[in-house]
C-alpha cells in the first residue's frame, strides 16, 4: 500500500513539473534562464501593406527591427493560404527580403506571409499573418518586330486557340494580303494570302466556328462584301452583303448566338447617319436592323465587351478637358441603360482599349501622370468601378495603335491593328500578364 502512494505521489511531483515547462509544440521544453515562460513579442511588419492590391509579383517585404543586444535573425515565411506558409528564406539579418524576377509570384493571386525573428535559435518575436494580392498585368515586350511586318488598320482576332492578323497597310499606304498566326503571340507563321486582293479597315471577328471579315477598304473602296473562313487561311466570298458599310472604327459583339454591329465610322458627316444603326444577325449573313440609334453620345468612338451575358459599353468623353469614361449596359444590344460616370483619365476618343479576363473588363487608358502617348491599366468586375490591374505607372504603347486580345487567358497587345488614316505602322507584341 505505501510503494502504491509513492508513486501516486511521484506521477504528481512530474506532472507539476512538466505544468511549469514550456513545450516549443515539438515535444522539446523550453525554459529561459530564470526559469521563467518566454514571451514572444508582435513583430510589425511594413511592406506590403495588409490586404494590399496591387502588389508587385517581384515584391520588396520588409518588417521593422526587432530591438536587442544580441544578434537576431529572421526568416520570412510565404505560401497561397494561411495555413501553407512555407520558410522561403532563412539567416536574415536584415529587415528586408527582394523577390528577384527569376523567383516571381504569380500574377493575380492572394498570397499570405508572416516574419519570425530567432535570438540564439529561439523564436522571439514573430509577425501576424499578413495578406496581398498580386498584379493582375504586368505588360513585357516579347517582340519588337513581329514576322507579320510593320503594318495598319489590320484585322486581328482570337480564332482556333490562335491569334490571327490579317491585311492592313504598309509604310506606303499599300493594302496588304497576307494572313498570318501565332498560338503565343512572339512566333508568326505566314499562312498565305487573303485572295480577294488587298484589304484594311476591316471587322475581322469570330463567330459560329467560323472567321468573318465586314467593311473596311477592299479592291480600293467602301466595302459590304462577307468573308468567312472555316480555318483562318481558306476564305469564300458569300452572296450575302452587309446592309451597312463601314470603314475601321467598326463596333461588333457576339451576344447569346447572334452577332451585333453596333457602329462603325463611314464618313458620313450627319450625326444621325447610319453609322449609328444596330444590326443583328443569327448566321453572319442576314442581318436585321434592330433600331436606327444606339443612342450614345458619340457615333462609333467607344468600347464594347460581353461580360457574363452582359454587354457593356465604355465611352470616353471626347472633349480632351474633360477626362472621364462613360459605361452603359444592356441586356439585348438594342436597349442601353443610363450612363454611369467614372473619372479615370483618358485623353479622347482613341485613348482607351478593352478586353475581359477572368470575369473582369480589363481598361488600357492614358496614365494618372502621363505622358498621354503611353497607357496604363485599370480592372473592374461592373465597369464602374476601377482600380489599377498593374503597378506599372506607365507603359510606351499607345492605344490608337494596338489592340487587346485574351488567347486562352493570356492577354495581348497587338501592334499595327488600329488606326489607317495615320502613317504611323507599327508590328511590336506585348504580354500583359
Amino acid at each position: 500500500m505505501k510503494l502504491y502512494f509513492k508513486s501516486i505521489i511521484v506521477c504528481l511531483i512530474l506532472l507539476c513539473q512538466g505544468c511549469g515547462n514550456d513545450d516549443n509544440g515539438n515535444g522539446v521544453v523550453v525554459i529561459d534562464d530564470d526559469g521563467d515562460e518566454p514571451t514572444i513579442k508582435t513583430l510589425a511588419t511594413l511592406t506590403p501593406s495588409n490586404n494590399e492590391s496591387p502588389v508587385s509579383k517581384t515584391p520588396s517585404i520588409s518588417w521593422e527591427n526587432y530591438d536587442s543586444d544580441q544578434p537576431i535573425t529572421y526568416s520570412l515565411f510565404l505560401g497561397t493560404t494561411e495555413n501553407s506558409l512555407t520558410e522561403i528564406e532563412s539567416g536574415l539579418t536584415v529587415t528586408s527580403y527582394e523577390i528577384e524576377t527569376d523567383d516571381a509570384l504569380d500574377l493575380n493571386t492572394d498570397y499570405f506571409w508572416q516574419i519570425i525573428a530567432y535570438e540564439e535559435g529561439e523564436t522571439v518575436a514573430e509577425s501576424e499573418v499578413q495578406t496581398f494580392t498580386t498584379e493582375l498585368v504586368f505588360p513585357s515586350l516579347i517582340t519588337e518586330d513581329a514576322a507579320y511586318g510593320s503594318r495598319k488598320a489590320a484585322g486581328v482576332e482570337v480564332f482556333d486557340d490562335k491569334i490571327w492578323v490579317i491585311g492592313g497597310r504598309n509604310e506606303a499606304d499599300v493594302a496588304l494580303t497576307d494572313i498570318w498566326s501565332s498560338d503565343d503571340g512572339e512566333n508568326w507563321t505566314l499562312e498565305g494570302d487573303f485572295p480577294f486582293g488587298g484589304i484594311y479597315g476591316h471587322e475581322l471577328i469570330a463567330f459560329n466556328g467560323k472567321l468573318w471579315i465586314y467593311g473596311g477598304i477592299s479592291e480600293g473602296i467602301l466595302s459590304n462584301k462577307i468573308f468567312s473562313s472555316e480555318d483562318g487561311i481558306a476564305w469564300v466570298e458569300e452572296t450575302e452583303t452587309t446592309p451597312f458599310i463601314q470603314y475601321q472604327n467598326s463596333k461588333f459583339e457576339v451576344f447569346g448566338d447572334s452577332i451585333f454591329r453596333i457602329a462603325g465610322y463611314s464618313g458620313d458627316i450627319d450625326d444621325l447617319s447610319p453609322e449609328r444603326n444596330v444590326y443583328s444577325s443569327i448566321d453572319g449573313l442576314n442581318w436585321n436592323l434592330e433600331i436606327e440609334n444606339h443612342g450614345f453620345d458619340t457615333k462609333y468612338s467607344f468600347q464594347i465587351e460581353n461580360l457574363n451575358e452582359t454587354l457593356y459599353s465604355f465611352e470616353p468623353n471626347p472633349d480632351l478637358d474633360i477626362e472621364e469614361i462613360s459605361t452603359r449596359t444592356s441586356m439585348d444590344g438594342i436597349n442601353w441603360s443610363s450612363p454611369e460616370v467614372s473619372e479615370i483619365r483618358e485623353r479622347g476618343i482613341n485613348s482607351v482599349r478593352t478586353v475581359v479576363l477572368d470575369d473582369k473588363i480589363i481598361l488600357m487608358t492614358t496614365p494618372v501622370d502621363g505622358p498621354n502617348p503611353d497607357s496604363t491599366f485599370y480592372e473592374s468586375s461592373n465597369g464602374v468601378d476601377w482600380v489599377a490591374a498593374t503597378t506599372i505607372d506607365s507603359v510606351p504603347i499607345r492605344a490608337i495603335f494596338y489592340a487587346l486580345v485574351n488567347l486562352n487567358g493570356e492577354l495581348f497587345a497587338i501592334g499595327g491593328t488600329q488606326r489607317s488614316n495615320f502613317s504611323t505602322t507599327n508590328n511590336t507584341v506585348w504580354k500583359l500578364n
